[in-house]
């Protein structure tokens, strides 16, 4: 293939990378060589070539590298679809008469030939074990096949038939159930030809494809703890459904409880109580007791999802996570909540179709419009296809389920994820097919842990490779190139951290929602409540009263924090993100507190010297982060002798923030800068072997390519504000394209620049969210080279800059701290040796305006005083992107600015109408991320879904009433009234009345069980805003009034808040010290109360343990004769009962009865 480069491209030596790559290109396109799996599959399919085209020339977008894996029309990227070939082994040569079926035939075959034999499970077994001969195959081969199908599809129907005859038999596990591998796949295709490797071991049940470098022996372990992929060769009816059929028979409920607990967790969601959006749903239908059961069911599916991600869950699977009948409609709300939000059945799989294929449909098929094919807008799409056919059955019966077309912009997808390809193709270190590439923007996957979809796409379902980064091996230079003292960098990042999580208290904690928990112990113990519960949640909620909830403050976390932590902030190397800043080292002097971090203070300093906090910024009204540590550093500087390398290492982590939020951090917001605290993905970081790139691609074309149309950038939008009118989206080329629903997925850089005609114009709620928030810049300087000089063990090293102007004033390091500050080593990653240097915060902006030759050099000059033994060499090839200058970009990724609050995320994902939002932007959870692109993608798509196919349904009785005298199961059928059943009753009566009689003689011997005493107040800070909360309120009205010159209003709760907490903090000590003196006096109270509650507790519980064991040898419990005689009854009904089942054809029992 060739990929060309627009003319005015400033990578050095790039043009025309792949022309005199055919050759290579040629034998390194056996993407299919030795399938093992489905993953395998489209692992391949994502990194497959697209055909040449030529490159579309933007005459705005000057000085940036167009990027290249350009997508052809239409068409002809259906043709290049249909015809992509199944390749055999690498460098293998076939016959000239060989004929390989293509991708759309085989699925054809799949669809229609295995389609009664299997189903999905045997797609990926044949996908596992496929191997083509070198000549043509014999056609009889596929006429013997086809009956041998036949005769297995009549003898699975016969199975089924008489599995729902029998409807009263024992299910049998699903480890134990008939599986399709037991017909040999050698009768499906007849393998004629060697691959050269062992057929790899196909097991019945799959607990869904982690990471390539899953250690063997791990999955070795995964037996019942997998899921088994159900039967999807006949259309079930809900009749058909079963309970308890999801959950393994061999674990322990515990075991199991455990294995859902992570799959909520590893799906965003905490498996103890119900998501904003489920308790909206469920709160009129279901009450506090019943929450507990919910959970376990949504649990359970999810568990189904993250054990297997490479299928489906199905309906059936869902109702087989009840416990019992009357659960499977919460089970089937739970499924839809969970599909249509994005939580499972998501990604490059084949999903459920229910929609009906109609020949001549009476109705207009409705369309949307997704604009932009990045992460968000392709994610988006692939979700919206999904739901349309899983849900193809809502809509009415003669129209066909909407069309999505996605509108690019540029000549390739991806978006702000582009992995450009180098001039050298030769990677010696890359799997073989993997593209030489370089990520020009989104770059590093930080953990896939803690529900990152990534996980799913990445390791789940395309099996791609990636590099684990190592950033305990890091190395910081000075700008002398010497290496810093590794001690000296230690206390110099404890310094800078201490600085940060000062700062915190002004920040503004986020209104804790109103959350619904269950029941944790029986959700952990994998136990449904007993009971039936009371007033449903709405009617309990809606009679609270809403009391001011005043003890929340900034100050409450010290009472959730060691005493002996320094402080919560921390860095991460690798993004820049601060680990959660609470503040706590605020409450300490700052002297004592940094000499107990390893600084020696100045000569005069007494030790007892503190930091008065002050907000700065250059508008009093909006402070910013970066002002107001650059005034608690500047404190330090009176009490510590910090040198110039002190400074610049200190600057060398600003920078590194500054990295991790695309801007100076003068420019964030103080309050609200880190507003997503929390919710960042835990485990390794890592680079994708081959480039980021292959995930959107893979988005773009499994299960089956979605309508992408490339250069078609968009100049106007008319919408319908109310929903009551279409809408119709005008491109630049002409295209004009009338649409029911369409999905905004622009970059905010270009929502800023009004590049898109919005008409009606938005409104002020969200033009002022646009405004508000910043659009940040990040470059990179690439830099390609034969062979390395540094060490490619270590995936990054740090450079300290100069200051401009006084090197112990810190104004003079804002400039040209982010410049060259650190090097990536993405040898690994890239397959040939790269370095990618970081230019961050104002020197992003630098680049912009600088030749390509004063950058390449000034590297060069760095590297070489960095490694002074070694000739550095100016690079093969180089690349520098210059993302502001992108017309379809603008910039990186958002930052809070500074008078920007969290709630503008919200703003910006708000739906207008019939117009929808997406992009990083919109995710207020996982702002300026790829992950939390895809994440709006797939909430922008559940809203769409909601609008075209209306909200959830809900039953009403969710849950029916369990029966006074219920049958047990359909295979037990018991006449009411039966012996057995009355034997149950009257042991139950015996022994709660056995049970009632000890406890009241236990309570009369020893009294009740101690109680748990009332704890005092032991935060300060309560005490005193309890006293002077109407106080400050007077105060802040009165300044409110002041400032808007409106004599009714009032001051925000939060600002009363946080002035209340200013007014602690400037409080001089005799003010304190009562406050304090009082929380001393119930600290020690509340200490020696819990002491003496567990002694009195552990007494008591010693007691009531001999208590009980003495009372029931002295009080044994006997039948009486009516309930002798009524087991007597029970145990010949049992007798019938089995004779006249084996008269009729049924199982055995395999449960024996207790009375």
């Amino acid at each position: 293939m060739t990929d060309t480069i627009r003319a005015g491209s400033n990578s050095q030596d790039a043009q025309n990378v792949d022309n005199n790559a055919n050759a290579a290109t040629a034998t390194s396109a056996n993407y299919f060589d030795n399938i093992q799996s489905l993953a395998s599959a489209a692992h391949a399919q994502a990194n497959q070539e697209p055909a040449t085209a030529t490159a579309y020339t933007q005459p705005q977008a000057q000085n940036m590298v167009d990027p290249l894996f350009y997508l052809n029309d239409h068409q002809q990227q259906q043709a290049a679809h249909q015809t992509q070939q199944f390749y055999p082994t690498a460098n293998y040569a076939p016959a000239a008469e060989a004929a390989y079926p293509t991708a759309d035939q085989l699925r054809q075959t799949m669809q229609q030939q295995l389609g009664g034999v299997g189903g999905a499970m045997d797609f990926q077994q044949l996908m596992g074990q496929l191997q083509y001969p070198a000549n043509r195959q014999d056609p009889n081969a596929f006429v013997a096949m086809q009956q041998r199908q036949i005769i297995a599809a009549q003898f699975q129907q016969l199975q089924q038939q008489q599995q729902h005859g029998q409807f009263q038999a024992q299910p049998q596990q699903q480890s134990q159930a008939p599986q399709p591998q037991q017909i040999p796949l050698q009768t499906y295709v007849q393998a004629a030809v060697a691959v050269g490797q062992a057929v790899p071991t196909i097991q019945t049940e799959s607990s869904g494809v982690s990471s390539p470098q899953t250690d063997g022996a791990e999955s070795s372990k995964l037996t019942s703890a997998v899921r088994t992929v159900p039967d999807r060769t006949l259309t079930k009816s809900r009749s058909d459904f079963r309970p308890k059929t999801a959950i393994p028979q061999d674990l322990t409920a515990e075991e199991y409880a455990t294995q859902c607990n992570e799959a909520a967790i590893a799906s965003r969601l905490s498996p103890y109580h119900l998501h904003a959006g489920e308790h909206q749903l469920l709160r009129e239908h279901i009450n506090h007791v019943q929450v507990t059961t919910y959970l376990h069911i949504r649990n359970g599916i999810l568990r189904l999802w993250q054990r297997n991600p490479l299928v489906s869950v199905t309906r059936e699977e869902a109702a087989g996570c009840a416990k019992d009948y009357r659960f499977f409609d919460v089970a089937e709300v739970a499924y839809d909540w969970l599909v249509r939000n994005g939580y499972i059945n998501f990604g490059c799989i084949e999903v459920p179709n229910t929609s009906i294929t109609l020949a001549n449909p009476t109705k207009r098929r409705k369309t949307v419009v997704v604009i932009g094919a990045g992460m968000s807008g392709l994610g988006c799409a692939r979700q919206l296809e999904g739901l349309f056919a899983q849900f193809g059955d809502k809509f009415p019966q003669d129209e066909p389920p909407p069309h999505v077309v996605v509108l690019e912009a540029r000549g390739r997808i991806g978006g702000r994820v582009y992995s450009h390809p180098l001039k050298n193709q030769n990677g010696e270190n890359l799997p073989e097919g993997k593209r030489v590439t370089a990520d020009l923007g989104a770059q590093v996957i930080t953990g896939f842990d803690n529900g990152n979809p990534l996980g799913v796409l990445i390791r789940g379902q395309l099996a791609l490779e990636y590099h684990n980064l190592r950033g305990d091996e890091s190395v910081l230079y000075d700008s002398n190139g010497s290496i810093v003292n590794k001690e000296r960098d230690e206390l110099c990042e404890k310094l800078f951290n201490d600085i940060l999580d000062r700062v915190s208290i002004f920040k503004q904690r986020q209104p804790t929602p109103k959350l619904v928990y269950g029941d944790r112990e029986l959700i952990d113990n994998g136990k449904d409540p007993a009971g039936e519960g009371g007033r449903m949640i709405s009617v309990v909620e809606d009679g609270e009263v809403d009391i001011p909830d005043l003890e929340v403050s900034k100050d409450d976390t010290e009472l959730l924090i060691s005493e002996d932590a320094p402080f919560t902030a921390g860095m991460d190397k690798y993004t820049g993100k601060p680990a959660t800043a609470t503040g706590s080292s605020a409450s300490k002097p700052a002297a004592d507190h940094v000499r107990n971090l390893g600084w020696q203070l100045k000569a005069d300093c007494t030790g007892n010297e503190t930091i008065e906090l002050q907000a700065q910024g250059l508008d009093s009204g909006f402070p910013t982060l970066g002002k107001t540590m650059d005034h608690v550093l500047k404190k330090y500087q009176d009490i510590l002798d910090l040198t110039p390398q002190d400074l610049r290492i200190i600057n060398w982590h600003y920078a590194n923030l500054e990295y991790a939020n695309a801007t100076n951090v003068d420019n964030l917001s103080l309050s609200y800068w880190d507003q997503d605290d929390g919710q960042e993905p835990s485990g390794p970081h890592t680079q994708l072997l081959g480039g980021y790139m292959q995930v959107p691609r893979a988005l773009l074309l499994s299960p089956k390519p979605l309508d992408v149309k490339v250069r078609h950038p968009v100049k106007k939008v008319t919408y319908s504000p109310d929903d009551t009118g279409a809408a119709t989206v005008e491109c630049e080329n002409g295209t004009v394209i009338q649409a029911d629903k369409v999905v905004v997925t622009l970059p905010l850089g270009v929502l800023k620049a009004s590049a898109v005609e919005f008409s009606p114009p938005l409104p002020d709620w969200k033009t002022g969210a646009i405004e508000r928030l910043g659009y940040g810049l990040l470059n990179k300087v690439i830099l390609a080279y034969d062979e390395p000089f540094w060490d490619v063990t270590n995936d990054m090293v740090g450079l300290l800059r100069d200051p401009l102007g006084d090197p112990v004033a810190q104004e003079s390091y804002h400039v040209f701290r982010g410049r060259f500050y650190m090097f990536w080593n993405c040898t690994a990653s890239s397959g040939r040796p790269v370095l990618v240097a970081l230019m961050a915060g104002d020197a992003a902006t630098q680049v912009e305006t600088t030749p390509d030759s004063v950058l390449v050099q000034e590297a060069t000059t760095a590297l070489q005083k960095m490694y002074p033994t070694k000739v550095v060499p100016p690079p093969m090839e180089s690349i520098i992107t210059r993302w502001r200058k992108d017309p379809y970009s603008r910039g990186s990724y958002s930052y809070v600015g500074p008078k920007a609050t969290a709630e503008d995320y919200d703003l910006m994902a708000k739906p207008i109408g019939n117009l929808f939002f997406g992009g990083e932007a919109s995710c207020k959870s996982h702002p300026a991320t790829v992950h939390g692109a895809y994440i709006s993608g797939l909430r922008a798509a559940g809203q769409v879904a909601d609008a075209m196919l209306g909200e959830i349904r809900v039953p009403s009785p969710l849950i029916p009433a369990k029966p006074k005298l219920e049958a047990t199961t359909a295979r037990k059928r018991k006449a009411e009234g039966s012996a057995a059943e009355r034997a149950r009753e009257l042991k139950a009566a015996r022994l709660d009345a056995w049970e009632t009689s000890l406890n009241a003689a236990l309570i009369e011997s020893l009294g009740e069980r101690p109680s748990k005493p009332g704890r005092s107040g032991a935060n300060p800070f309560l005490l005193y805003q309890k006293d002077h909360w109407f106080i400050c309120k007077a105060r802040c009205d009165e300044a409110r009034r002041k400032a808007t010159g409106n004599s009714e209003a009032k001051a925000t709760r939060n600002e009363v808040r946080a002035a209340l907490g200013q007014m602690w903090r400037d409080a001089p000590d005799e003010e304190k010290r009562p406050y304090l003196s009082e929380t001393e006096k119930n600290k020690e109270s509340n200490a020696q109360g819990i002491t003496d509650f567990k002694k009195r507790v552990k007494d008591w519980d010693t007691a009531a343990v001999k208590f009980k064991k003495e009372w029931r040898e002295k009080n044994p419990t006997e039948p009486g004769e009516e309930e002798r005689e009524t087991i007597k009854l029970a145990e010949m009904e049992k007798l019938e009962i089995k004779r006249s089942r084996k008269l009729n054809g049924y199982a055995e029992d395999s449960e024996e009865e207790e009375y």
